[in-house]
């Protein structure tokens, strides 16, 4: 089922100072202007494999006062098969309910993207979590960034069950920054773009969302190139040695006491 395109963006937040909020001030909130090691920490010279065609390395995420930026580029170390090199930003805690929000511009390139996403799994594992896969995304594949994947998985590492929706947009997300927002509660996941919901899971016997408490979460961003073999589904890398694309986030922040909306 495909979404109905979204009325107008309702607002831009460019600064956390300048969002006065009705309810619960953000239990955590970074503009991200910096690496804060007690918030966060970098992957670094290691790769996913497939179905990612670049590899994790800590120079890969700069930071300024706009923000954090994840580049993709040709960078190829003599070690391994993986030409190229991207950047990813990881929770150092793991986090349960409550409302993720982050600004961003994914990149416009096909076989490239750019995510925001919780998760877990056998590597990512919580104390007293179970130890599967379990995730929330958003996600904008580099061939049409006028479109956002929305996805989740739980307590499956095998991907049994399949969740992708698209959202179509009336803007290019890749030009300009908006607010992405994932509310996770007992009974639903709800996706929402400027505030605005865009779409609502349900909480079922019969296909069941991630549940806290089975695994908190890791916040995570990142940036990546993905194999030719899922070209179908990503669009087709251009192996470009002057490749060097970047993507672009700012103010994250997450409550489990507030909703999304302004």
């Amino acid at each position: 089922m495909l979404l109905r395109p979204l009325s107008k963006a309702i607002g831009l937040i460019t600064m956390l100072s300048l969002s006065p909020f009705s309810q619960a001030k953000p239990a955590l909130e970074d503009p991200l202007t910096e690496l804060d090691s007690n918030l966060w920490w970098v992957s670094d010279g290691w790769s996913n494999g497939f179905p990612s065609y670049s590899r994790w390395e800590s120079e890969a995420i700069s930071h300024s006062s706009e923000g954090m930026a994840i580049t993709l580029s040709h960078a190829p170390n003599g070690i391994d098969e993986f030409e190229f090199q991207s950047g990813e930003l990881r929770s150092e805690a793991f986090y349960g309910y409550g409302c993720y929000e982050v600004e961003m511009k994914p990149i416009a390139e096909p076989g490239v993207i750019s995510s925001f996403f919780l998760f877990s799994g056998p590597f990512d594992k919580p104390n007293n979590g179970n130890g599967m896969h379990n995730e929330i995304d958003i996600e904008f594949l580099g061939y049409d960034t006028n479109v956002m994947q929305i996805n989740y998985w739980t307590n499956d590492d095998r991907y049994a069950q399949s969740h992708e929706q698209l959202v179509y947009l009336d803007f290019d997300a890749s030009e300009d920054f908006h607010r992405y927002g994932i509310k996770w509660t007992k009974g639903s996941i709800k996706w929402y773009i400027d505030g605005e919901l865009v779409y609502t899971v349900k909480n079922s016997n019969y296909d069941p969302i991630p549940s806290a408490k089975d695994s908190r979460l890791r916040i995570m961003m990142n940036v990546w190139a993905a194999d030719d073999r899922i070209s179908n589904w990503a669009g087709e890398f251009n192996k470009d040695p002057n490749t060097y694309l970047t993507a672009y986030y700012k103010n994250f922040r997450f409550s489990s006491g507030r909703s999304c909306t302004l």
